[in-house]
C-alpha cells in the first residue's frame, strides 16, 4: 500500500469513528428539539420551548380567535374571524415546522446550539382556511357604509357684529314703480356700513372608498397574525373637485334660508362663462333694474346711438343717463316713447321684441313706469310657475337670469363679441355698449351689492338698483379677483320689504360672491387683465358732478 493510500484510509477511518461518535448526540438532540426546532417560529411566535402539541395549540389558537381591527382612515371596524369562516390549522402548521428537523438546515441549527451561536429565525406561516367570498362580502358591506365622495368647497360665515353693536334706524325704501310724477324715488338713508357677516371659503376634501380587491389580502394576513391585530384597508382616494360656480350656488341657496322671504341670484363668471343660479327663473318685478335693457334697446334703435351732436340725440343721451344714473322713471318713459317715435305702445312693442330676440323670454313691459292701472299679466314660463310666487308687477317683469344675461351680453359687446353683436351686427357697436355701462357708473348709490364689497370705494363696480314695496333688486358688473363677473339679485317679502333687512342681505351676499372669486384666485384661476375703461360718448354733457369711483375715476 502506498503512503498516499494509507493516509486516505486512516482519514476515512477517523471520520467514520467521529460520525459514529457524534450520531448518538445528533439523534438525541433531534429528539429533544422535536416538534419545533430552536429558532423556528410558528406564525411569528417562538414556541420552540413547548414540546406538547396541545400546549402549542393552547398558546397559538387564542390570539387568532381575537377580533381583528380594520382601519378605515380614523375609523376602526371590527371583524370577528368566525364571521368570515377563518379557522387556523395548528396541526398542519406544526407538521410544516418538522421539515427543519432534517437536512442541512437542522445541521446548522444543531451546530449553532452546540457552540452557543444565536439561532437564525425561521418562520413557518400559519396554515388556515378562510372563506374569501365572505371576506369580500364583508368588505363590500363596509364600503356601502363607509365610502364617501369628495367634499366640495364650502363657505363659512364670520360674524362681524360687535357685542355692543346697536341696530340703527333705517328709512324704508319708497316704491319706484307706484308713485306718480317723481323724477327720483330712491329716498334711502345711506348708512355706508359694511355687512354684518363676512365669509371664508374652505377648500374641498378628498373622497375615500374601500379598494375591496386590494384589501382582501390585507385582511386575510391580519386574521392570520398573532401579533398585530390591526390592519389598514387599501383605499382609493378621489381628489376634491376644484371650486366651481356650483359650489357658489349651493352657498347662496343656503344663505337664502336665513332670509324671511324669497330671493333669487344669477352670477356669471365672464371669463369662463360658468354660472351660479338660485331661483333665477322666478318672476320678479322689473323695477329700475330693467332700465339696463331699455337703454340698450334705445342704442339698438338709434342709427349711431347717442354719439351725434344734434339736439335730439343729446336729449336722448341725457334721458338715458338720468334713467340709469338717477333711476328717473319719467326719463325712462320718454325713452319708451322715443322707441315708438312718440307712440308709447309702439315703443313697448319694440322693447318687448328686442328682449325676446335676445332670448330674455321672461322679460316684458306693458305700460312703462309709474302706471296707474294694473294690466292683466302677460303669461311667461316664470310667472306661470306654481311652486314659487312673488307677486310680481303685471306691468314690468323680469328674472334674475334674464337681467344677468343682459348685463353679461353688454360686457361681451364691449369686447367686440357675444350675443348682442351676433344678433345686431349692423345696429349695435362696442362703443354703444360701453356708453350704456358708462351711464351705469352714475348710479352712485353705494349700498346693496356695492356696499358689500370688501373695500367699496376701491373696487371696480357699476350697478343698477331697483325698489318696489315688496321687491328690491340690484344688478352689478364687478371686476373681481379673477376678472369680471355679473351678479343680479332679487328679494321679495310679502307685504313690505324693510330696508334694513334688504340691505344687509344684499351686502352679505355680495361679500360671499367676492370671497368666492378671491378663493378661486388662491386656487390658481388667473386674473383676466385690467378692468374695463369707460369713457363718455361724443357730445356728452355732464348732468351733475359725480364722485370718482374705480369704474369712473374722473367722475365724468
Amino acid at each position: 500500500m502506498s503512503r498516499r493510500s494509507a493516509t486516505r484510509f486512516w482519514v476515512f477511518i477517523l471520520a467514520t469513528i467521529a460520525v459514529l461518535a457524534v450520531f448518538p448526540l445528533y439523534s438525541r438532540f433531534k429528539t429533544m428539539a422535536a416538534p419545533i426546532a430552536p429558532g423556528v417560529h410558528l406564525a411569528g411566535v417562538d414556541l420552540s420551548h413547548l414540546k406538547d402539541p396541545e400546549e402549542i395549540r393552547e398558546q397559538l389558537a387564542p390570539p387568532l380567535a381575537e377580533p381583528l381591527g380594520v382601519r378605515f382612515r380614523d375609523r376602526i371596524l371590527i371583524l370577528r374571524p368566525e364571521d368570515v369562516g377563518f379557522r387556523p390549522d395548528v396541526e398542519a402548521t406544526i407538521a410544516a415546522a418538522t421539515r427543519y428537523l432534517d437536512g442541512p438546515e437542522f445541521v446548522d441549527i444543531a451546530l449553532r446550539e452546540a457552540i452557543g451561536l444565536p439561532q437564525q429565525v425561521r418562520n413557518v406561516p400559519l396554515y388556515f382556511t378562510v372563506d374569501e367570498a365572505k371576506v369580500r362580502a364583508w368588505l363590500e358591506e363596509q364600503a356601502r357604509r363607509m365610502d364617501y365622495a369628495p367634499i366640495p368647497a364650502r363657505a363659512r360665515s364670520i360674524d362681524l357684529t360687535p357685542d355692543t353693536a346697536e341696530t340703527a334706524d333705517a328709512t324704508p325704501a319708497a316704491s319706484e314703480d307706484s308713485a306718480a310724477d317723481s323724477t327720483t324715488l330712491d329716498v334711502i338713508t345711506e348708512d355706508r356700513t359694511g355687512p354684518d357677516v363676512d365669509w371664508a371659503w374652505i377648500a374641498g376634501e378628498p373622497g375615500f372608498r374601500i379598494d375591496v380587491e386590494g384589501s382582501i389580502p390585507r385582511v386575510v394576513a391580519g386574521l392570520a397574525s398573532t401579533r398585530e391585530r390591526m390592519v389598514d384597508l387599501s383605499l382609493i382616494v378621489t381628489p376634491p373637485p376644484v371650486a366651481s360656480l356650483d359650489d357658489l350656488a349651493g352657498a347662496l341657496e343656503l344663505f337664502l334660508t336665513g332670509f324671511p322671504g324669497i330671493g333669487a341670484f344669477y352670477v356669471e363668471d365672464l371669463t369662463t362663462g360658468a354660472t351660479a343660479q338660485v331661483n333665477s327663473d322666478v318672476a320678479f318685478s322689473g323695477m329700475s333694474t330693467l332700465k339696463i335693457a331699455l337703454v340698450t334697446s334705445l342704442m339698438d334703435a338709434l342709427p349711431n346711438g347717442v354719439s351725434g351732436d344734434e339736439p335730439r340725440t343729446r336729449q336722448l343721451g341725457e334721458l338715458a343717463d338720468r334713467a340709469l344714473g338717477e333711476s328717473n322713471n319719467y326719463a325712462a318713459n320718454l325713452l319708451i316713447d322715443a322707441l315708438g317715435d312718440g307712440d308709447r305702445a309702439a315703443g313697448l312693442r319694440r322693447f318687448n321684441t328686442f328682449v325676446r330676440e335676445l332670448g330674455l323670454t321672461n322679460t316684458y313691459m306693458q305700460s312703462g313706469y309709474d302706471a296707474a292701472a294694473q294690466l292683466a299679466v302677460l303669461p311667461t314660463a316664470a310667472n306661470q310657475r306654481t311652486d314659487i310666487q312673488t307677486e310680481p308687477d303685471n306691468n314690468i317683469q323680469t328674472t334674475a337670469a334674464d337681467l344677468g344675461r343682459m348685463l353679461a351680453a353688454l360686457y361681451h359687446c364691449t369686447q367686440g363679441e357675444g350675443l348682442l353683436l351676433e344678433l345686431r351686427p349692423t345696429t349695435l357697436t362696442p362703443d354703444e355698449c360701453r356708453t350704456v355701462l358708462f351711464y351705469m357708473t352714475h348710479d352712485e348709490f353705494r349700498e346693496m351689492l356695492w356696499g358689500g364689497l370688501p373695500t367699496p370705494d376701491e373696487q371696480w363696480i357699476l350697478h343698477k338698483h331697483g325698489f318696489s314695496a315688496w321687491h328690491h333688486s340690484d344688478a352689478a358688473l364687478v371686476w373681481g379677483p379673477t376678472g369680471p363677473y355679473v351678479v343680479t339679485m332679487f328679494l321679495y317679502r310679502p307685504g313690505w320689504l324693510d330696508w334694513a333687512t334688504s340691505n344687509a342681505a344684499f351686502k352679505e351676499a355680495s361679500r360671499l360672491v367676492w370671497r368666492f372669486f378671491e378663493f378661486r384666485q388662491e386656487q390658481g384661476q388667473p386674473v383676466a387683465g385690467e378692468p374695463l375703461v369707460l369713457t363718455p360718448p361724443p357730445a356728452y354733457v355732464k348732468i351733475v358732478e359725480y364722485a370718482p369711483s374705480r369704474a369712473n375715476p374722473e367722475g365724468e
